[in-house]
């Protein structure tokens, strides 16, 4: 199983929300980067092998953290990575639409 698509040291990465929010509460923001962008390498992996939307919570937090750190091309980076995915259905897919557009008028804004 840890080679599955989907998998990150033999867990699926929908096992990993909770450590997650244990590393952003306890302030280990580069921690949590590092997990959330494994954990999106993961359900892209998991997307192109079995034809699903990926999990858009993993991009979202990722977002939530750039934004609050003011790393708005990092912000940009992330959410234009999800707009290139297959979606899941759901309402985050026009939620993470819309805050690429005001991203990326942070990131103009910053960098005049």
């Amino acid at each position: 199983m840890p080679n599955k698509p989907g998998y990150i040291n033999g867990s699926h990465y929908t096992e990993y929300v909770g450590q997650i929010k244990i590393l952003k509460r306890d302030k280990r923001t580069n921690d949590a980067v590092a997990l959330l962008l494994r954990c999106v390498d993961a359900t892209e992996a998991e997307s192109r092998s079995e034809g699903c939307g990926v999990a858009p919570h993993y991009y979202e937090q990722l977002a939530i953290i750039f934004r609050k750190e003011k790393r708005f091309a990092d912000e940009v980076s992330i959410l234009e990575r999800y707009a290139r995915q297959r979606k899941a259905p759901g309402s985050l897919p026009d939620k993470l639409a819309t805050r690429l557009e005001k991203a990326k008028g942070l990131l103009s804004r910053n960098q005049a």
